[in-house]
């Protein structure tokens, strides 16, 4: 049997010509014969049923007027959009006479970009709309992928056309070309939609920048410890940030607890305290910054939430019972949560002293499902035949077990419902900062695991939606392989030049312990190295083919006052953070000197050993008066003078200063591994145009050794 060519039928009149270019839409009709003599036959013997149900539609009574009108639309609720939007399509279907109505089957929705389909979340490629029947269409939502590509896109809706010579379509042929017979043959229209996904290119932040946190509330009238052991007031604070070489404070701002209330849904002395805070900070050369908790309120894990503002609370649900409880986090639903973040936002745009403003907690904890129908519906998951019998409750224990129970065999509704909080964290993000008007550089924590997927949260989608900087935390990853992982995901996940981060690591032996995160054979890291170790490959290969442009330590209270420390000083985790610091700017050539330290191996406890420090001028003018330091360290000392004068380094030059030292005492608590650290200052100057004057003029070199 010989195959029909196949037309494209595009007369229209004139007022549908111009609906369709203020639309952009693209319209298509096509029909290919049947080839198979059983699918034939099955034609043949439905002929009848599908011709009347079909005229009941679309053929003319006798006496109506036809409107010459494409069959299918396809629309959508914008012609461009961000990474973190949902696409919604509408689809109509009418009849040749204009009206509205509903086929037997559903159209299908593909999209395409250069003519490829696109593969969305979950390896989704086709969608199948819902009926609206308020709208009398068909409606869905495409989730653009993770990371998708920017450009143009064209949504396809297709539909079944039974009978196209009942629709009074012409073709321009010649007029020795008879018109297409559609006889024997099954009809299809296509209707096209185009529309943009953009990016939001990342801000300009100068690379170098190197944040210390505090957060704990603000520590008035309390005693707090300073780097060198003594003991001082809340500005103890500042002395670390010197000590760490940070550039940056980033203080814990807004936080909602027990006593909270609509009216003042933050804690009043946090608040009080910040223009105090900044202004000190900017007193000494430091940037200032204040983030809000976002969705946690203290004490976490209470459970009916009485003495804290009104919120709607996310919603847990046991698999088993069904008994559902609140959760100590409020729900991304809730609308009065962000009007308060905004709030807070307002106010800090207002305080002159504040240079940075973010957010930490976007994200539920072990609930959120009381978002299960707005899920369900905007979503493309596979749901049984009787949904719509469900209770709410079936339907909450449905979603609460595919997510808690079946999360590793049925991996796409898993998907579906990471990418869906993530769509919805980004836009709650961008509503507070559209809503809040802040123009200071926005920045969120980010959880690390899987680029954050696992959590409902993404770095791209946080920076289509405003956010200047993302702080992916490298909290908790219990050995080196965890942490391989970790990094390989968001080098896999991540290009150059999509989004700034700053990823830092947190004071906390527990996460550190050396039998944990041995990455060397039989060596055995102390637990401050293995969080300077990961602070710098973070850095260097977070972002496939680009570095980082800074980061966090995390943070000052733990090192201060009351973190697990393990047998290591808070001082000791500090030095860790300032080299994970100076190798950072120093990868960047932000600094006119560049510093290496080397020391042996392995020492004999007791014994003299020389550690070489060589600096390299990297700028093209002469350092002068560099001042060299041994810092305090546990159990190591000098045994020739501890600090060291450099008259001057020329440009290129190198210069090696020798530092003889000894290990005093064996410590088995700490595997007998001891830390050499060396602090290097210059005075400002002009250094060229890559060097950073705004930066404190500190270089901390550290090494570890072996005591035998």
């Amino acid at each position: 049997m010989e195959q029909q060519p196949l037309y494209l039928l595009d007369r229209e009149s004139p007022a549908e010509r111009r609906r369709r270019q203020l639309r952009q839409q693209q319209s298509s009709c096509f029909s290919c014969l049947l080839v198979v003599i059983s699918a034939l036959i099955a034609l043949i013997v439905l002929w009848r049923p599908l011709v009347g149900w079909w005229q009941q539609r679309f053929e003319t009574p006798q006496g109506r007027q036809i409107v010459t009108m494409f069959p299918l639309q396809v629309q959508t609720d914008a012609t461009v959009y961000r990474r973190h939007n949902l696409v919604r399509f509408q689809v109509q279907v009418t009849n040749p006479y204009g009206e509205k109505v509903r086929p037997k089957e559903p159209p299908q929705i593909v999209v395409r970009q250069d003519e490829q389909i696109v593969m969305t979340v979950a390896g989704v490629r086709r969608l199948i709309p819902s009926w609206n029947a308020a709208q009398q269409s068909y409606v869905c939502y495409w989730p653009i992928p993770w990371a998708a590509k920017p450009g143009g896109y064209v949504a396809e809706a297709k539909i079944k056309i039974p009978n196209p010579n009942n629709w009074p379509w012409q073709l321009d042929l010649p007029p020795d070309e008879e018109q297409p017979s559609y006889e024997h043959g099954t009809s299809f229209c296509i209707a096209r939609m185009p529309f943009q996904v953009t990016r939001q290119p990342p801000p300009d932040i100068p690379p170098g920048l190197c944040v210390a946190t505090w957060e704990a509330d603000f520590p008035e009238g309390q005693t707090i410890r300073r780097p060198d052991g003594t003991t001082g007031d809340w500005q103890a604070i500042l002395d670390w940030c010197e000590f760490l070489g940070a550039d940056t404070l980033w203080f814990r701002g807004a936080v909602t607890r027990l006593g909270c209330t609509d009216e003042a849904p933050f804690v009043k002395k946090n608040l009080e305290a910040i223009p105090r805070l900044a202004a000190a900070a900017h007193r000494r050369g430091l940037r200032f910054g204040t983030w809000a908790v976002a969705y946690a309120t203290y004490p976490r894990k209470r459970k009916d939430n009485r003495g804290l503002p009104v919120y709607q609370w996310a919603q847990d649900i046991s698999v088993s019972t069904g008994q559902t409880s609140n959760d100590s986090f409020i729900s991304l639903l809730d609308p009065k949560r962000i009007t308060h973040l905004a709030d807070f936002f307002k106010q800090m745009q207002r305080t002159h002293e504040v240079d940075f403003v973010g957010l930490d907690y976007l994200r539920n904890d072990r609930g959120g499902y009381e978002m299960t129908d707005e899920f369900v519906s905007q979503m493309p998951v596979e749901l049984p035949n009787n949904w719509a019998d469900y209770s709410r409750k079936q339907r909450w224990k449905f979603v609460a077990r595919k997510i808690k129970t079946e999360w590793n065999s049925d991996v796409d509704f898993y998907e579906q419902w990471n990418w869906w909080r993530a769509h919805l964290n980004a836009s709650n993000v961008e509503q507070i900062i559209r809503n809040s008007g802040i123009r200071k550089p926005v920045w969120v924590f980010q959880l690390g695991w899987m680029h954050g997927a696992q959590h409902g949260q993404d770095a791209l989608m946080f920076n289509d939606a405003g956010v200047a900087l993302i702080a992916p935390m490298l909290y908790q990853t219990e050995s080196f392989q965890h942490f391989d992982y970790l990094i390989k995901s968001w080098n896999r996940y991540t290009k150059p030049d999509e989004v700034n981060l700053a990823a830092g690591d947190q004071v906390d032996d527990y996460w550190h312990r050396p039998t944990a995160s041995a990455t060397h054979g039989s060596r055995r890291p102390a637990a401050p190295e293995v969080l300077y170790q990961r602070m710098m490959r973070a850095h260097r290969e977070m972002i496939d083919g680009q570095r980082t442009i800074g980061a966090f330590w995390h943070d000052i209270s733990r090192a201060a006052m009351q973190g697990r420390l393990g047998p290591y000083p808070g001082n000791e985790w500090a030095l860790a953070g300032a080299a994970a610091f100076s190798d950072i700017r120093q990868s960047w050539q932000v600094y006119p000197l560049r510093v290496e330290l080397s020391v042996p191996d392995n020492t004999p406890v007791g014994a003299t050993f020389t550690a070489r420090l060589t600096i390299n001028n990297v700028s093209p003018a002469p350092v002068r008066d560099i001042t060299v330091k041994l810092e305090d360290t546990e159990h190591i000392a000098p045994v020739s003078q501890q600090q060291r004068q450099v008259a001057e380094i020329g440009p290129g030059e190198a210069h090696i200063v020798p530092l003889r030292l000894r290990i005093t005492q064996a410590d088995a608590q700490r595997a007998n591994r001891y830390m050499v650290a060396v602090r290097v200052g210059w005075p400002p100057g002009d250094y060229g145009e890559k060097v950073r004057g705004d930066l404190p003029r500190t270089i901390v070199a550290m090494k570890y050794i072996n005591g035998t």
